[in-house]
């Protein structure tokens, strides 16, 4: 239910984009400080949270001007968790899809909305040395959730913010396996590209 929820959220904010204004196309990079949360997690062996970055386009389309837009995003995203002696290292890579509703509050923005993350790559690492960079075990796309908040400048059409993202489905589907979501905190610069 909550997948059927989240992927209805998702066509109709798709859809309302389409219907808007002419969006600004922008850049998107920052920092990455991600784990793993669930019941299980721990079972891991990677406690601990480690660093990666985030980087890709956006498009701002406008519904109500100056005040309400729907952002799609494409970002290229590392994520993983270590243990807390840096022996054990899930590095994981995902592009990631969110579509997110943006509110400006003066120079304030916040925004939130749905997530859809197709892993792309990844590897696990012992000591310092790769075991294992098939990852099979872990689901191809998951779903999720983005929040977050900043300070934007209209004119210079520069953003800098700070947002969650966290996954609703599980990152695999062995019931027998470990319970684990990706748990990212993002530190986030943005840059619309001027129109004209």
């Amino acid at each position: 239910m909550k997948k059927t929820i989240l992927l209805f959220v998702f066509v109709l904010a798709t859809f309302a984009a389409a219907q808007a204004q002419a969006p600004r196309i922008g850049l998107r990079a920052g920092l990455n400080y991600s784990g793993f949360e669930g019941d299980d997690a721990d079972n891991l062996g990677v406690d601990d949270m480690m660093f990666g970055f985030h980087a890709g386009l956006t498009a701002n389309v406008p519904l109500v001007e100056d005040f309400f837009s729907v952002q799609p995003e494409v970002l290229f995203s590392k994520k993983g968790a270590e243990s807390k002696d840096d022996d054990v290292k899930y590095k994981l890579s995902y592009i990631d899809v969110p579509v997110l509703a943006r509110v400006n509050a003066g120079p304030i923005y916040f925004e939130g909305g749905p997530q859809v993350s197709f892993r792309i790559g990844g590897d696990i690492e012992v000591q310092g040395t790769n075991v294992d960079d098939d990852l099979d075990q872990f689901k191809a796309t998951s779903l999720g959730y983005a929040a977050g908040l900043g300070l934007g400048s209209t004119p210079l059409g520069l953003s800098v913010g700070v947002r969650y993202n966290g996954d609703i489905s599980k990152m695999n589907d062995n019931d027998n396996a470990p319970e684990f979501r990706n748990s990212v905190f993002m530190f986030t610069v943005g840059f619309n590209i001027p129109t004209r």
